[in-house]
């Protein structure tokens, strides 16, 4: 059986993990933003959000990263037209997300 320390120590290597993976999401959105793709970028934000952790760290991390791509696009007609409908799913969750956090801190 495992022990408390050994729980703890496997929590810690997910997060870590998870974290990880969300710095890389984050430098593929800025080279996207930077080549003038935000659809796209927003869709790489999406994907694997919301992560499945508790850690707050990371979940602000993540809304960091979707928040960031969605703030780049300037025209969201055309943003529905090219959004795939499988995403707008993560993307109200997300929104919904950052509206709940701000209720709880303000």
């Amino acid at each position: 059986m495992a022990g408390r320390g050994e729980i703890v120590e496997a929590e810690n290597a997910e997060v870590e993990a998870i974290m990880t993976r969300i710095e890389h999401k984050s430098r593929k959105i800025e080279s996207l933003l930077k080549q003038g793709r935000p659809v796209e970028a927003l869709k790489t934000a999406l994907e694997g959000s919301p992560p499945k952790t508790r850690d707050e760290r990371c979940k602000s991390a993540n809304w960091i990263v979707v928040h960031r791509a969605l703030m780049a696009i300037k025209d969201l007609d055309s943003l529905f037209s090219a959004l795939d409908p499988e995403y707008y799913d993560i993307l109200m969750k997300s929104v919904l997300l950052f509206l709940f956090f701000i209720c709880i801190y303000f």
